[in-house]
């Protein structure tokens, strides 16, 4: 588990850095990783991630392209509870010297709490991982 990818059936919370990569139309294993989960249904995405898309974006156009994609595929909702269990982590990594920035606890938790797995290509989250219950796609 510890940050490998596993084969997996289910839904995937998609991280913030696979949307990026995939828009920027790069070529790759994580574009067609990606379009293949489209395909078959299983992406989903969470508040965080839209704010932090919606953010980066640089045109109206690619506002458009977000709005289409948020509306194509499904939604976690954030319950109060995962807020406060993600401080918890960030104390539980903290106590090993391990600084994680909020909105990723945030991430990582959601997609503990909602049992799916997690498509990033942020490294930090193997460390989330080696200490949770974190799957990885």
């Amino acid at each position: 588990m510890i940050g490998k990818r596993q084969d997996m059936h289910g839904r995937v919370l998609v991280d913030t850095s696979v949307w990026v990569s995939f828009f920027r139309r790069t070529e790759g294993s994580v574009s067609e990783r990606l379009k293949q989960l489209l395909r078959g249904g299983s992406p989903v995405y969470t508040g965080v991630i839209a704010t932090e898309l919606i953010r980066g974006a640089k045109s109206k156009k690619e506002l458009d392209t977000l709005d289409e994609l948020f509306k194509s595929i499904e939604h976690i909702e954030t319950k109060e509870e995962c807020f406060i269990d993600a401080g918890n982590l960030g104390r539980l990594l903290l106590q090993k010297g391990i600084t994680i920035g909020i909105v990723d606890l945030l991430i990582a938790q959601i997609a503990i709490e909602n049992n799916v797995f997690l498509f990033t290509l942020d490294a930090h989250f193997n460390t989330i991982a080696h200490y949770t219950l974190l799957r990885l796609y």
